[in-house]
């Protein structure tokens, strides 16, 4: 006889449908408001759409139900985020709330259930509240639509898939967060902070680094597609778009959110190891991993010291000795120990002092550094020959036409070697400043980018102040009225004669009213000149003035704006075209379109404003020809103006106080009125 008892092997439990019902059950406010705000956005509003519309509109209903249904992936945008990033974090905060009481947490991880069975359990309890809340809202839309006569399957979806999957990645996030600490309220702040704590870096270390690096244009633009996929909320918020492309509706930033939902999983995966290790007694301190504690408190010494630092510093002009590195300093000692008293949940934390001590050595030191140029970044000026192309943004010179603003590309060995001189003389005067002759004084500015054959790419912006007789000047007056560089300002090529739609020139002196004067081509009569028509007049217009760009009648730039050559040659009247430019891609509703059938072209009106000068024959002959010009309708010179302004300074009655030689230099800034 066999007296041998078999027993059932009790298998490993990894989810607890108790526990889940327990879960949904206590926390139904979340997921039941959740639920209504959609319901409310969703269904009931197709309702309301619908019967509200019959009373005026002439659309069947089946119409009003096409394009409400067309409309509702709009809701991703923007206010779907929101949703999952805001329920995201309240859902985990319901579902992991036991780990924030030491009594709550000691009974649940007595319970007959292993940790791995405690965490899916509860991390799946969330995801029933969020997706569940779709499915129902989903059907209900549905519902929604059919009673009206139409159903819409596919826009619903889309919405259904694409929220889900905010969903799931803010919620995981949310519970991989929950796992760092052992305070309820301080998972909100971990979760907000997370999120948004690249771009603020991000931000923060662009505006500190300025001050310290003469010339810093900002980080890489490599690092701001980083920064942006580290910021979750923002990433979304602003790829997740619906759009009509070629007469068809499709949903873009697809891509992101199918990773962004991947991730949700790896951090669900990642949250579960930590929670298999964390300590029960860590109940209700603020971070609950040992490993984690240091990064936690210097990295709010660090943050304290940037934000508050910089930001008291910058915005309310907040100061102690040592200007921007003493607030630095001073709020990433403030902040270390705030640090340590939410560590060590006490006030009495200097002992501690030997930590803040170096920590703020080490960021003494990096400042120092950086203020010194440690790295060499302030002086870096490449070789001509090194450089393959060169981008410029740069600001000034005159008249103030749109010569005046530089921003353009080239390869063109001789503007290459100016800039790189222009970049070397402002280097040089950051160094050691020059102070020339005169009294008057002018700015401008520049932004380079090099190309450079290594295919590296240097970066630099500034913004100068010169006086007249220094190295700088000369070096900016060498780049700034050079034809080849005011050619590529002027970019006269982007002008399509084709598309010219008007011309205006203003402010011409009319000798019989003493008035000045706008004159625009619309407001002529063409009959009695050699013009057919509207375009035949713009078409010729055009052609005589890049025939004076081209003989160097206009597009002459000067360095500074009393220069008496400059006075003496240019008016003070603008000419400006318009014309369109076709921009294929737009919607008229705003929906991105692509070029093709089914594309929508729509153009907007461009213009530019060019001064004119006694030398421009060509232009003027052709002004004149058209009757803007004529005996009564004249322009005056920019010494004209000067002359009246600067007389008008001197006491009435006395307007020729001054010998004219006198009147001469001081309106070529050489001598001093004040």
């Amino acid at each position: 006889m066999n007296w041998e008892v078999r027993t059932m092997k009790s298998a490993t439990s990894f989810f607890n449908p108790t526990l889940l019902k327990k879960n949904l059950t206590r926390y139904w406010p979340i997921w039941a408001l959740y639920t209504l705000i959609w319901a409310y956005a969703l269904p009931v509003r197709c309702l309301m759409v619908v019967s509200r519309n019959q009373l005026w509109m002439g659309d069947t209903p089946v119409q009003q139900v096409k394009t409400f249904a067309n409309e509702i992936p709009n809701l991703l945008e923007g206010f779907g985020t929101f949703m999952a990033f805001s329920f995201g974090i309240l859902t985990a905060m319901a579902m992991f709330s036991y780990l924030y009481n030491n009594r709550s947490a000691g009974m649940m991880h007595t319970l007959p259930i292993r940790r791995e069975g405690l965490f899916l359990t509860g991390y799946v309890s969330g995801l029933v509240c969020l997706l569940g809340s779709h499915c129902v809202v989903w059907l209900l839309t549905l519902t929604a639509e059919g009673l009206s006569g139409y159903m819409d399957l596919y826009t619903i979806s889309i919405w259904l898939a694409a929220q889900s999957a905010m969903c799931l990645f803010f919620y995981s996030f949310a519970v991989f967060c929950a796992m760092f600490t052992g305070h309820l309220l301080a998972l909100p702040a971990f979760y907000g902070i997370l999120n948004f704590l690249a771009i603020v870096v991000f931000s923060l270390v662009d505006y500190l680094v300025e001050p310290f690096l003469y010339g810093f244009a900002g980080l890489p633009g490599g690092a701001s597609t980083v920064v942006e996929w580290l910021t979750p909320a923002m990433c979304l918020g602003e790829e997740v778009r619906w759009r009509r492309i070629n007469s068809i509706y499709r949903l873009e930033g697809v891509a992101e959110l199918a990773i962004y939902a991947a991730v949700g999983l790896i951090l669900a995966g990642l949250a579960l190891l930590v929670y298999r290790r964390r300590h029960v007694e860590t109940a209700g301190d603020v971070v609950s991993v040992s490993v984690v504690k240091p990064i936690f408190k210097y990295g709010v010494a660090l943050c304290s010291g940037l934000c508050l630092g910089f930001w008291l510093h910058a915005m309310f002009g907040i100061n102690i000795p040592g200007g921007l590195t003493g607030n630095l300093l001073l709020w990433t000692a403030i902040g270390y120990f705030v640090a340590e008293m939410l560590l060590k949940k006490s006030f009495r934390v200097w002992k501690a002092w030997r930590g803040g001590a170096v920590l703020l050595a080490l960021v003494a030191v990096g400042l120092f550094w950086l203020q010194m140029d440690g790295f060499g970044f302030v002086s870096r000026v490449p070789a001509p020959q090194s450089v393959v192309s060169v981008k410029v943004e740069g600001r000034g010179g005159y008249p103030y036409d749109e010569g005046r603003t530089a921003d353009f590309t080239t390869e063109d060995r001789d503007i290459i070697a100016k800039t790189v001189a222009l970049h070397k003389a402002i280097v040089n005067e950051h160094h050691n400043p020059e102070f020339g002759s005169g009294s008057d004084s002018e700015s401008f500015g520049l932004n380079v980018t090099y190309t450079l054959t290594n295919g590296t790419v240097l970066r630099r912006n500034y913004h100068i102040s010169m006086w007249r007789d220094t190295r700088l000047a000369r070096a900016a007056e060498d780049f700034f009225c050079d034809p080849e560089v005011a050619k590529l300002a002027y970019d006269l090529e982007q002008i399509d004669p084709q598309r010219l739609t008007g011309a205006e020139v203003s402010s011409l002196r009319n000798t019989v009213s003493n008035k000045a004067e706008h004159i625009t081509l619309a407001e002529l009569r063409l009959s009695g000149t050699p013009y057919v028509n509207k375009q035949d007049a713009l078409q010729a217009l055009y052609h005589a003035v890049l025939l004076d760009f081209e003989q160097g009648n206009l597009g002459k730039r000067y360095l500074f704006d009393l220069d008496e050559e400059r006075q003496l040659n240019t008016y003070t009247s603008d000419l400006s075209l318009y014309w369109d430019v076709p921009q294929t891609g737009k919607h008229t509703l705003g929906y991105a379109a692509e070029a093709g059938a089914g594309s929508v072209t729509i153009s907007y009106t461009d213009f530019m404003e060019i001064t004119l000068t006694p030398q421009a024959e060509h232009t003027i002959r052709v002004l004149t020809e058209l009757g803007i010009l004529d005996e009564d309708t004249t322009m005056r010179l920019y010494r004209e103006i000067v002359d009246e302004e600067l007389r008008a300074k001197f006491p009435e009655g006395d307007p020729n106080s001054l010998p004219d030689d006198a009147f001469v230099r001081a309106v070529t800034g050489s001598i001093d009125l004040y």
